[in-house]
């Protein structure tokens, strides 16, 4: 997680120590010590997309949630009652951010606030005018998606989407940092490695590099069980996934009994849930709403105290957890 030097004030250090104590008291006591705030917190502009992505809930029509732009009441409640405690801002959950009209005046809110922001876009609403505002806007961190170098292979997953689309993108903003003499946002291309893009990995390093992108990752896929033959690359180093003696697919890693997002981070979707992760794509195990009580409120009511308590003790009964790598 980029966190940036401004975005760390003194408060903000001493909840990144309460966060800290209270999470190792929890595990060592198998019984919740509530934080006073999350460090961290990723806000839904919108959950409507215009791609289709196989994997995601938005693409695959699986999500069951009204589709919902956040109004700016909302988001400006949340920012205001959180900024004097969370460091990092994430404006993504489900959907395409910069769907919403006003994602720029929203990271702007934030970064007037001193809390650094990242989102994360596909890239294809990214014209050179939209650049030119997400980089007079402060944005600190732009993720985007580039999961293959040519049309064939990139729009296998990332269907209706157009190769020189994202790669203008990653050209307009590096243009306007420049006009503009912004050091940010720092420019992040993102790979999720699948059966069929794997090929194309040093491909992929030598095109950021051309691009000029401040940086790249190579992104493990969270693949629904019944279709991971279809999407698990066959190098293991980028699968989150392995077969067992039986031939049955899992998680590499045992699940502990522990979750550090439950204490560090919160997600917040379009309409006001507030949620334990970024797992929770349905909000099934939401805490509350925001129209009905402040986050604070919420953050430490009977539900949220009673879901920690439950990871701390069997986090396995969880079926979002078992898909979970963290």
């Amino acid at each position: 997680m980029k966190i940036l030097a401004h975005a760390i004030s003194m408060h903000r250090w001493l909840v990144v120590l309460q966060l800290s104590w209270t999470y190792l008291l929890s595990i060592a006591f198998q019984r919740p010590f509530n934080p006073q705030a999350p460090l961290a917190v990723s806000i839904e502009p919108v959950n409507n997309c215009n791609l289709h992505c196989p994997e995601c809930p938005v693409g695959n029509g699986s999500l069951t949630r009204p589709k919902r732009y956040m109004q700016p009441s909302l988001y400006h409640q949340i920012i205001n009652e959180l900024a004097p405690d969370i460091s990092y801002l994430m404006l993504y959950f489900q959907g395409e951010p910069l769907l919403h009209p006003s994602l720029t005046d929203m990271i702007r809110y934030a970064h007037d606030k001193k809390i650094t922001t990242m989102i994360s876009t596909n890239g294809q609403l990214l014209t050179n005018e939209k650049a030119k505002e997400l980089v007079r806007s402060g944005l600190d961190h732009l993720v985007i998606s580039l999961d293959g170098i040519t049309q064939d292979v990139y729009e296998t997953y990332r269907k209706g989407g157009n190769i020189e689309t994202t790669l203008n993108a990653i050209t307009y903003l590096n243009e306007w940092k420049k006009k503009l003499a912004s050091r940010s946002p720092f420019i992040e291309a993102q790979m999720i490695v699948m059966k069929h893009n794997e090929h194309q990995i040093n491909a992929f390093k030598k095109k950021v590099k051309a691009l000029h992108a401040d940086g790249y990752s190579l992104k493990s896929a969270q693949i629904e069980w019944t279709r991971i033959e279809t999407w698990i690359p066959s190098r293991s180093r980028f699968a989150r996934y392995k077969k067992d003696r039986q031939g049955n697919w899992r998680l590499k890693r045992n699940l502990k009994n522990r979750c550090w997002r439950q204490w560090s981070s919160a997600v917040i979707t379009a309409s006001g849930d507030v949620l334990p992760c970024c797992f929770d794509k349905n909000a099934e195990h939401a805490f509350g709403n925001l129209h009905d009580a402040s986050f604070l409120e919420i953050w430490h009511n009977e539900k949220a105290t009673a879901f920690r308590k439950a990871i701390l003790t069997n986090r396995n009964q969880f079926e979002m957890c078992r898909n979970c790598t963290s």
